[in-house]
């Protein structure tokens, strides 16, 4: 974990310190989930947690359509 230094109250802020606190340029913030068992896998990096969590759905709705649709293909 990165060590930081506490900023004193009533002290300006540098240009950098206020664009990182701002989400300006040169900061990088993304989210990265994944969820898996039984040999399924689904991992998404995104923006936000949010939209990593909405790909990781839509990546485990995908899969057990595909599952449903090869059971029922090997029915036949």
């Amino acid at each position: 974990m990165e060590d930081t230094k506490k900023q004193e109250a009533g002290r300006e802020l540098s240009s950098e310190q206020a664009a990182e606190v701002g989400g300006g340029a040169g900061t990088a913030c993304g989210a990265t989930a994944s969820v898996g068992s039984g040999g399924v896998s689904v991992q998404a990096t995104a923006p936000t947690p949010g939209e990593a969590m909405t790909a990781i759905y839509d990546g485990l709705v995908d899969t057990t359509s595909h599952i449903i649709e090869t059971v029922a293909h090997a029915a036949k």
